[in-house]
């Protein structure tokens, strides 16, 4: 077995003395007993003790790029950020260079994979300019970083590109996936895997925390290339393939997760697999992060593709045209990887080595639970749309207020996640006015739909959004469980319609001074109410109708 074939294992057994996953100081490292594995030695490296670029952290709105230049595909983001929450992608450019097909036998770089890589980063640095932007963090993978000739190469692209890329080792490629889920899904003992188009990078996360990770030379174009000669691949070709992804595999049996661990899914092989089974099943939401991939269904998924010609997947709905001739090789690297952990699902992750480079960035602490994400989320959202913050924040504590008043009457509480669908919503109810102030709940509740907020699943955040359009009166619109039948119940409509009127309620007393006061007794809800300005009264009335009919409530509205 030649040194690149070699599995290599990190392990971060001190992360939990550490403020957060990044670490202030290098971590303490073992080794499992076992040859085969390689141990690297994190000391100065980027999660133990630096950041990717030498400039701090960017100031609010202040704009900073990511380029992931990776074995496949290569990627510019650009951020904007708040004081809170995460960053937010304001512009995206995507290319093929395909850098591990350009790898010749000794190893080294090719010509036409130099000159692939140079023109793509090329590209990137005159959007950069076109943009303003000069706070740039652009690193690389693994076909960079196997090849011999990678340091005449970042030596080029520097002098060509003046941009000074920085080539990630397999753990900090690692950990920066790691920073990426951990910013943008609640974890506690699952196991990532990060497959790209050279290697696949597989992590043990306990409470939340990355323990140790593994890399393998698995990626989807590196295996597409060396084993799929024909269109469509032959029998005997899929054969070899999965015998050497099965024997490439047995190093996860030392990866220790937990007892219920969850397989996550990174990188863009995953989400084309999610995009396919959402086109093919009607999913009625176009949002891949946080959906749930059945293995069974994956492993017909798979029995279709590979029985089919590039030209036919290129037609397949949901499928990206550039991937459809490496899926195959990708989708039996996560069929592998499921059956080798036993596991009956996958849940996808939108978010990857980029975001972890920008959450790296900005510094925030993690792990977050769902409700800091959520909050954070929200909360960058109104900085970012300029919308009036303080009375969001009224509205807000109107409605949880309302919420925990209530609780016996409506007994919603499925693991807090209705009374974090209501927050965000109450946060959020604005932002519609970006567009235009007529009609600017159904702007809200659309804006909710399609802006990335994280820490809500599919349901949660598809309940902020209809609770944010009767933020001004409007009822749930007809026909919703039509449109979403795969994820809101029947009785959701209901749930929605309660959350609404707790919102509307606490609009419509939102910029009363001082700040209105809540009382309940038995089925009563009494409020409080001295001077200021007087409440919307055709919100107040159709709230109040809205709690009778959904919560058997009364509100009454009492001067003192």
């Amino acid at each position: 077995m030649s040194r690149a074939d070699v599995p290599t294992v990190t392990f971060h057994p001190d992360s939990s003395t550490l403020g957060s996953p990044l670490g202030r100081r290098a971590p303490l490292r073992g080794l499992r007993e076992g040859a085969g594995f390689e141990l690297y030695d994190l000391s100065g490296s980027v999660p133990g003790g630096g950041h990717v670029g030498a400039t701090l952290a960017p100031r609010p709105h202040r704009p900073f790029a990511v380029i992931d230049l990776g074995s496949n595909t290569a990627r510019l983001v650009i951020y904007h950020a708040a004081p809170v929450g995460p960053p937010w992608s304001v512009f995206e450019s995507k290319e093929d260079p395909r850098l591990v097909g350009e790898i010749q036998k000794d190893g080294r770089l090719s010509e036409d994979g130099r000159r692939s890589g140079v023109a793509t980063l090329q590209r990137f640095r005159r959007l950069l300019d076109v943009h303003g932007v000069r706070d740039v963090r652009a690193v690389a993978t693994s076909a960079v970083r196997e090849a011999p000739n990678r340091a005449a190469f970042v030596s080029e692209v520097h002098r060509r590109c003046s941009l000074r890329l920085r080539i990630l080792s397999a753990p900090e490629e690692a950990r920066y996936a790691f920073l990426g889920v951990a910013s943008t899904l609640p974890l506690e003992d699952d196991l990532l895997m990060d497959l790209g188009g050279g290697s696949l990078q597989v992590m043990a996360v306990r409470e939340g925390l990355l323990r140790e990770s593994l890399s393998l030379r698995l990626g989807a174009l590196r295996l597409h290339r060396k084993f799929l000669d024909h269109d469509p691949p032959k029998r005997k070709e899929l054969e070899a393939l999965e015998e050497h992804i099965e024997k490439a595999l047995k190093p996860l049996d030392a990866l220790d997760a937990g007892e219920d661990e969850r397989v996550i899914g990174v990188g863009g092989t995953t989400r084309s697999l999610a995009h396919v089974m959402q086109a093919t099943r009607g999913y009625p939401l176009s949002r891949v992060h946080g959906y749930t991939l059945r293995t069974r269904d994956l492993e017909r998924l798979f029995d279709i593709l590979s029985e089919s010609s590039v030209a036919v997947r290129k037609e397949m709905p949901g499928l990206s045209a550039d991937r459809a001739d490496i899926l195959v090789a990708g989708l039996a690297v996560v069929l592998g990887t499921l059956h080798r952990r036993d596991a009956e699902e996958l849940t996808v992750s939108g978010c990857g080595i980029r975001e972890g480079i920008a959450q790296e960035t900005l510094d925030r602490p993690l792990p977050a639970s769902v409700a800091e994400m959520a909050r954070g989320s929200a909360l960058a959202t109104l900085w970012a749309t300029g919308v009036d913050r303080a009375h969001a924040q009224r509205v807000r504590e109107l409605s949880l207020e309302v919420f925990d008043l209530t609780r016996r009457r409506h007994e919603m509480d499925r693991d807090g996640e209705e009374r974090l669908a209501l927050e965000v919503a109450s946060l959020l109810h604005d932002v519609g006015t970006t567009l235009s102030y007529p009609g600017h709940a159904a702007h809200s509740a659309y804006f909710l739909r399609s802006r990335p907020l994280y820490g809500l699943t599919h349901r949660g955040f598809l309940l902020a959004s209809l609770a944010a359009g009767m933020s001004e009166g409007e009822d749930v619109p007809g026909g919703t469980i039509k449109r979403y039948p795969s994820v809101l119940e029947e009785d959701d409509v209901d749930v929605a319609r309660r959350l609404g009127a707790m919102l509307a309620l606490s609009e419509a007393l939102g910029d009363l001074r001082p700040r209105p006061r809540f009382r309940v007794q038995g089925e009563r809800l009494t409020i409080r109410v001295t001077g200021g300005t007087p409440p919307n009264r055709r919100l107040f009335d159709r709230a109040s109708r809205w709690l009778k009919r959904s919560m058997d409530v009364e509100v009454h509205a009492r001067p003192t």
